[in-house]
């Protein structure tokens, strides 16, 4: 495969193939970089994207991030690699392609997403980075955009909510002894159940404890 490499100096990218003769220290480097960054999770991608350009544009000033991350970019890429491979993935493209034309105007799940995001299995890249531990499902785009994972809309229930358990699943060190030996000694409930988030939380942060305050464990 040809390695990306960034040039901050000339704020664009050049191509260059693993295993020239003419590799310097420098470009060496760079290719242990990429090769990093195809054995993350939310990175892998770009093992089989064969063009650089639809994302990675050049000439766009000192400030721009070359990092930037163009979701409907890569939809388009991976549909466009799925019409070049396999009967059956050439099939599934053009399912895929039917089904966002039919519901380009059809308010779904994911109706914040724009047309050709819908196409992208969000869990395919950001799976590991889940902060709800699945347990509310694989769909991102039911809550989340692509832009950014807050979402404006949430309101979190009262404070005096007992039913934080529905949500948020506690720490693994609340399975373990720490949980009996220090932390429900600090918050002074030695009494309490893993799923009674309430006793001892506030809503404003996880660390925030009621009756002690802000504490952190050592």
């Amino acid at each position: 495969m040809r390695c990306v490499r960034w040039r901050p100096e000339r704020n664009s990218v050049s191509l260059e193939n693993p295993g020239h003769e003419s590799d310097t220290v420098e470009t060496q480097k760079a290719r242990s970089y990429c090769s990093r960054v195809l054995q993350r999770q939310p990175t892998a991608f770009h093992a089989n994207i064969q063009s650089c350009t639809p994302c990675h544009l050049e000439h766009r000033g000192q400030t721009a991030r070359p990092t930037e991350m163009d979701h409907a970019t890569l939809a388009r890429i991976g549909l466009r690699q799925m019409e070049k491979s396999s009967e059956g993935a050439r099939t599934q493209a053009v399912q895929i392609k039917n089904w966002l034309e039919q519901t380009n105007h059809v308010a779904l799940s994911g109706a914040k997403l724009q047309r050709d995001e819908r196409a992208l299995n969000c869990v395919t890249c950001h799976q590991t980075k889940d902060r709800h531990v699945g347990l509310f499902g694989s769909d991102c785009s039911q809550c989340h955009t692509t832009d950014k994972w807050t979402i404006t809309e949430f309101r979190h229930p009262s404070a005096a909510s007992q039913s934080c358990a529905q949500c948020h699943q506690a720490p693994p060190s609340h399975y373990m002894e720490q949980f009996h030996m220090v932390s429900m000694r600090v918050a002074g409930q030695e009494h309490a159940d893993v799923r009674q988030c309430f006793l001892c939380h506030q809503t404003t942060s996880w660390n925030d404890i009621k009756g002690v305050g802000w504490y952190k464990h050592p």
